[in-house]
């Protein structure tokens, strides 16, 4: 009888969170998309972003920085794609295994993890776009991370990026 009742208020306080959460949810989204309908529909507010030229293995990136934390949060999200040679670069407060998710995206990415030292210390491919928020996993580097660079999916695969690669930064290119 004591499990009966636990499993009940535990049922009860589980939907009261959903619901909770949608309703936020839901208001925080109307507000966004309609705000995002009268940006650029490939890039968005992106365009307003300061941009740093991000090279490894011979190859230059022109990354979008994410270096606010309303930039880190929104990230890629609703940005409808990327060109194969842009990316958004995040630079985060200190080294840490920050977790992302693919919340909203519309299609799918490679996330290149970076040391303090701009040295690659993890690659996720092809990570894909959520089905919901309830179904959407966080991907963490291996070990701590100071640069997160996402691009288009197959860009590490396609230029050799690996473990132990290098990047240079330029944090001072211009938008």
């Amino acid at each position: 009888m004591k499990y009966f009742a636990l499993a009940a208020i535990s049922i009860v306080v589980i939907f009261m969170t959903v619901d909770l959460y949608s309703t936020s949810f839901s208001d925080d989204i109307m507000i966004k998309v309609v705000d995002r309908e009268t940006e650029n529909k490939t890039l968005g507010k992106l365009a307003e972003y300061d941009k740093s030229i991000v090279t490894i293995n011979g190859y230059n990136i022109s990354a979008f920085i994410a270096d606010t934390n309303e930039k880190r949060t929104n990230g890629l999200s609703r940005v409808e794609n990327l060109d194969k040679d842009q990316g958004m670069l995040f630079v985060l407060d200190f080294p840490s295994t920050q977790g992302f998710w693919m919340k909203e995206m519309n299609f799918p990415i490679d996330i290149i993890w970076m040391n303090d030292n701009r040295t690659i210390i993890d690659v996720n491919p092809n990570l894909q776009p959520c089905v919901s928020t309830f179904l959407c996993p966080v991907h963490s580097p291996s070990n701590n991370a100071k640069y997160v660079l996402e691009t288009s999916a197959g860009f590490a695969e396609s230029h050799s990026i690996q473990v132990g690669s290098k990047a240079v930064i330029n944090i001072n290119a211009s938008r």
